[in-house]
């Protein structure tokens, strides 16, 4: 049965079509995902531009008022105000902000369209809340609303389980030599590697894609299987039927049809590096603990984990193995992070912080006394260390990391300080350890949630890291 809001969308997308000047039907749907809410929105084209309505974009989000007059387009959205003109890209945004939009914007009937390439450019402005937005399954996510699996294959019998934070209901579909679960309902995204080889007697490798509308995990298995799930949503095992004997290896999976811009990015972006990970990337805070409270809408935690994704995608590109603690929204202990980072055999732990306080980038490393002894990588033979004085041995290489980044940023125009100080977890990290934590340029708190400040960020760390680089991955 449709409520009233499902009319009110597919009408006046229908408007949108009909009356816009060489408009094609209707180009499918964007998928949204937020943290307490799902929910599509038709996308239209006209020359050749993906087009969205702010209004059925925004509306299920927070308190919005449009009005148009003329040519112009005034929003406001949780008392941000933003002023749009009919036919122009330049949009002005809470006030001071300057956007420019991939395309002109639109109005048609009063209401106001944007290009669907814009939004994760123009979203953070109008909302203050941040997004991430994939486009080979046109899923737009905001405030962190995504979240990842772990995929562990086990033994006696051989079984790969795939845990979850959050219940997931995928739709399954079993044929000779594979297992589909193809996921819609829930904003399922990959933290890995596509596509892993598994070589084992009953599994033989998994692949990872982005399908229109959802997300799709294949295994590839030589014996007949099944698909159980737990009580609680959170876990799914693929295993052996009873009885099942060995089939023939499958043929390898078809690739994935994608765009042209895609398929030129997939086949420029470097190897997956093997092995353990050069660097861990902490987004600090996390589920339950939200960290500062950069405005009335932007939480920390939502901050940290954005820039971590962008950091880790920049030092990928640069051939550089990445992990990081959280990709989702989970709620972990300090203790929990820095035992993360001690066991992942990484050279160099980054925890990442956000402030609405001060100006730019700051860089710290931990506030102890440096160990007698310790070597240029920071090791020493010795029999007991103390937990909360781990980092002691290392205090050399982690200084020389917080330089190198620090000198990216002066580079790249941050503002930029590096001091010692108390920042959990470092003085229990067992490798090269740096905290950083940004803060506006400007003024606006908003400013932490903008793509271009957040890749900014980003690329300077990333050249500092990378900088710490040698043959084979290995610190200088």
């Amino acid at each position: 049965m449709l409520n009233r809001h499902s009319i009110f969308v597919g009408v006046t997308a229908l408007l949108f079509l009909l009356q816009a000047r060489a408009v094609a039907p209707a180009a499918g749907q964007l998928s949204v995902f937020a943290p307490q809410t799902r929910y599509q929105v038709d996308v239209g084209v006209r020359d050749g531009v993906d087009y969205v309505g702010l209004t059925d974009l925004l509306e299920p989000l927070g308190q919005m008022e449009a009005k148009a007059s003329g040519a112009s387009y005034v929003l406001t959205f949780n008392g941000r105000k933003s002023e749009f003109r009919d036919g122009k890209r330049e949009v002005r945004a809470s006030g001071t902000a300057t956007i420019e939009l991939n395309a002109r914007f639109v109005i048609l009937d009063d209401r106001g369209y944007v290009p669907v390439a814009s939004i994760t450019r123009l979203l953070p402005y109008v909302t203050g809340k941040t997004v991430m937005y994939h486009p080979a399954s046109r899923r737009l996510f905001v405030d962190a609303a995504e979240f990842s699996f772990t995929a562990e294959l086990r033994h006696d019998p051989a079984r790969l389980v795939l845990s979850f934070p959050s219940p997931v209901k995928p739709s399954i579909a079993i044929e000779k030599g594979l297992v589909r679960l193809l996921f819609q309902r829930e904003p399922v995204v990959n933290a890995g590697p596509d596509e892993v080889a598994y070589h084992d007697t009953f599994l033989s490798g998994t692949r990872f894609r982005e399908v229109p509308g959802g997300a799709e995990l294949t295994a590839r298995v030589l014996k007949t299987a099944k698909v159980s799930s737990s009580e609680d949503g959170r876990t799914l095992t693929i295993h052996a039927a009873p009885g099942a004997v060995a089939d023939a290896p499958p043929p390898e999976p078809a690739p994935a049809i994608t765009s042209t811009s895609a398929a030129q990015e997939a086949a420029s972006a470097p190897a997956a590096p093997r092995g353990p990970p050069f660097v861990i990337l902490d987004p600090a805070h996390g589920g339950s603990e939200s960290g500062s409270a950069l405005s009335q809408t932007l939480a920390e935690k939502t901050v940290n984990l954005s820039i971590a994704r962008l950091l880790k995608k920049d030092l990928q590109a640069r051939g550089i193995a990445v992990a990081l603690t959280r990709s989702g929204d989970e709620t972990l202990t300090w203790n929990q992070r820095a035992e993360a980072a001690n066991t992942s055999r990484a050279l160099i732990y980054v925890v990442l912080h956000s402030s609405a306080d001060g100006h730019g980038v700051r860089l710290y490393t931990a506030m102890l006394q440096e160990e007698a002894g310790a070597g240029e990588d920071g090791r020493k033979r010795r029999g007991f260390v103390p937990w909360e004085k781990a980092q002691s041995a290392y205090l050399q290489p982690s200084r020389h990391a917080a330089a190198a980044m620090a000198d990216e940023c002066r580079k790249a125009g941050l503002p930029v300080r590096e001091s010692a100080a108390p920042v959990a977890p470092l003085n229990s990290v067992t490798m090269a350890a740096v905290a950083v934590e940004v803060a506006p340029l400007g003024k606006e708190a908003g400013e932490l949630a903008t793509a271009q400040y957040q890749e900014m960020i980003a690329r300077a760390l990333a050249k500092g890291i990378a900088g710490l680089t040698g043959g084979g991955g290995k610190a200088r």
